[in-house]
């Protein structure tokens, strides 16, 4: 069973560098530019040309994402550019509403999906099971 847990945890690296590289060229590429919207926009181009210098926006793309990376790592989520705010503290203060309406809907699916998963397994192969599985399916893609 350990074994299983570390083949799957190692197979979820790729997929999360995939996501954190989708993130980053998503925004890199087709985001507005982040020293404009800190500047304003009647701000003058050494004060943008500024802000770029502290965000690490005049680096390369690699070193960007390297950086990105390491502050994804480090829980270094930088500042809101709304509200500047550190996002780690904007983050903390809005997980207890989270979790509020989390834990109940997390209890009332485990209640639901054991019953279910059982129903399913005794009637293997049939209508029934076809249909709580399409079931299924459609709830979770909600």
């Amino acid at each position: 069973m350990l074994a299983y847990v570390i083949k799957r945890i190692w197979q979820m690296v790729p997929t999360l560098l995939g996501v954190v590289l989708l993130v980053f060229l998503l925004f890199h590429f087709f985001g507005s530019d982040p020293s404009i919207i800190l500047a304003g926009q009647n701000a003058r181009p050494e004060q943008i040309a500024a802000i770029r210098q502290q965000l690490g926006l005049d680096q390369p793309a690699y070193v960007q994402f390297w950086i990105f990376l390491k502050q994804i790592a480090t829980f270094d989520w930088g500042r809101s550019w709304a509200t500047n705010e550190a996002v780690s503290t904007l983050f903390a203060s809005r997980m207890p509403a989270t979790l509020t309406v989390m834990v109940p809907i997390l209890l009332l699916d485990t209640v639901l999906a054991v019953p279910i998963a059982l129903g399913v397994a005794y009637v293997r192969g049939s209508l029934t099971d076809r249909a709580l599985m399409v079931a299924t399916t459609v709830a979770l893609s909600i």
